[in-house]
């Protein structure tokens, strides 16, 4: 074994890289197999001789290593620095797992198998095994932190270069498709396609269509200065992929016109159809069926499957789908994702029309936010992305909003974004009781974040900080645990004081620094009663 060095990366502090001295994970992996089936031979030869029922015992310990390796993610090593309080962590968190299992199966294995004080001792030379078969390490030269141009997109997700945007020759466009659409929609587009400048290229095609299935194969046809989707997107069975097709059919600086039925106008809606005593429980189950319900992971997956297009044909074609609930953070997010910038909304009486430009290619990001519990891209450690789940307080695809929020808005003094459209009506009280950030247990106890430490933030947020804050930020780990904000922050730049006084006190003294963190954030949320907006 060698003595740790330090490498200087812009004045940051940045220790060398201790890794295990196998390399694989798979092998590391399969010692500690070894380690956990070893555990009931160490209880036998403790106890002189064979042990009745040894090869359940085996089994029991096989299957509480299992989890505890699933839960821990123990053989990736994801802390190259302090090397032996990682392994301990790590392997802490794993042996507490697996007590946790075989004292489950006592409820399962034959009487008096699991029902010993012995297990202890196995458990405990189980786990001692494991880590000592983890302990050589090798010195690995230092890397630098990630720069800052990672810092710099919407979601974390690698987004292509964008081509050439190019002008539209608004009133040939227009008059291709007068008397296809209705005269409000084309005053819209008169009004809200500005008129080009300059002799750039430009494209004059355009295109109305009901559906997919009208819009039809793009191979051999120019590609669009304007596409309007007459159908409303709550009427839409396959959103993704409608979108999806639009967005290569449509020129880069093309515009995209529909029309969709935001929730605040499903809600008035409801509310005019129904008694007012009855509104509440009507809104419920409004709630229950067109937002909880499809939201279940997996039950879309099964809906569109073969076996279950009856459901279809049978309810939802009919009605074309329009009690597709969408709210408009949904409807921007949507278009984010697939490379459209909304340019006007035009709220009417029944629904509104929108107006998006197509920018940018799609965002290459194949978990966008759904379901409640989502995976959100955050930066961790070395400036890497990480996959931190919380349980979702914003419309679905909403994380691809927030640098236009940011550039509309600006920050409050807590760090969140001003005039926030994008949480939900749930969201506040989620975040006030701090349910949102539960999930994040799963990422502490798979090392992706540690337990206290600055608030693993987005790409983009993360952007906006100081370049000495964001190198100290991108060399510490992510905690569960953060410094936290109130009411009486004066703003953002106090925010990024409190974090970079923890950064510059952590990377002087580690420990100390996160059990003081640690007290002052208990003594915060428990005594002060501060909460999270």
């Amino acid at each position: 074994m060698t003595t740790a060095t330090a490498a200087v990366v812009d004045e940051i502090v940045v220790p060398r890289r201790l890794v295990p001295a196998v390399g694989s994970p798979a092998l590391r992996g399969a010692f500690g197999a070894l380690a956990a089936l070893a555990g009931p031979f160490a209880i036998a030869a403790w106890q002189g001789g064979e042990r009745p029922g040894l090869l359940a015992l085996a089994t029991a310990f096989l299957g509480a290593w299992l989890p505890a390796v699933w839960l821990t993610d123990k053989y990736r090593h994801k802390y190259p620095y302090r090397y032996l309080t990682y392994l301990l962590a790590s392997h802490g968190k794993a042996a507490v797992i697996m007590a946790l299992a075989l004292a489950a199966s006592a409820l399962v294995l034959p009487a008096g198998v699991a029902a010993d004080a012995t297990i202890g001792m196995g458990l405990a030379a189980a786990a001692l095994l494991d880590l000592l078969l983890e302990l050589p390490w090798v010195e690995r030269a230092a890397t630098p932190p990630a720069g800052r141009a990672a810092a710099g997109g919407t979601t974390g997700a690698t987004v292509p270069e964008a081509a050439a945007l190019r002008e539209v020759d608004r009133d040939g466009v227009l008059a291709s498709i007068d008397g296809a659409v209705g005269p409000v929609v084309l005053e819209f587009l008169r009004d809200a396609i500005p008129a080009p400048e300059g002799a750039e290229a430009r494209t004059g095609a355009a295109l109305v269509i009901d559906d997919r299935e009208s819009l039809g194969p793009a191979a051999g046809r120019e590609a669009l200065g304007l596409l309007v989707g007459e159908r409303s997107l709550n009427a839409v069975r396959r959103l993704n992929l409608y979108l999806q097709d639009v967005a290569s059919s449509v020129a880069m600086g093309g515009y995209l016109a529909v029309r969709y039925v935001p929730l605040e106008i499903a809600t008035e809606a409801l509310r005019a159809r129904v008694p007012r005593w009855l509104f509440r429980p009507a809104y419920l189950l409004h709630f229950v069926r067109y937002r909880a319900i499809p939201k279940i992971p997996w039950l879309d997956v099964l809906y569109f499957s073969r076996p279950f297009r009856w459901l279809d044909r049978l309810f939802y074609r009919p009605q074309r789908g329009r009690q597709r609930a969408l709210s408009r953070s949904e409807v921007w997010g949507r278009l984010a994702y697939f490379g459209f910038e909304v340019v006007r909304e035009h709220p009417e009486p029944a629904e509104c029309l929108i107006l998006a430009r197509r920018t940018t290619p799609p965002v290459a990001n194949r978990r966008p936010s759904y379901y409640m519990i989502v995976a959100l891209e955050k930066v961790g450690l070395d400036g890497e992305v990480i996959r931190l789940f919380k349980v979702r307080s914003m419309f679905p695809f909403s994380e691809f909003l927030q640098k236009r929020i940011f550039e509309s808005h600006g920050l409050s003094t807590t760090g969140k974004f001003k005039n926030d459209f994008r949480l939900t009506e749930y969201g506040p009280l989620i975040r006030r009781s701090w349910l949102d950030e539960l999930p994040g247990i799963y990422n502490w106890l798979r090392g992706d974040i540690k337990l206290v430490g600055m608030r693993a933030t987005s790409p983009h947020f993360l952007g906006l900080y100081p370049k000495e804050v964001y190198d100290r930020y991108v060399v510490v780990k992510p905690g569960l645990v953060p410094p936290i904000f109130d009411e009486k922050t004066a703003g953002f730049a106090e925010i990024v004081e409190t974090e970079a006084t923890y950064l510059r006190r952590y990377l002087r003294s580690p420990i100390a620094t996160d059990i003081a963190y640690f007290w002052y954030t208990f003594r915060d949320i428990v005594i002060r009663r501060v909460r999270s907006h």
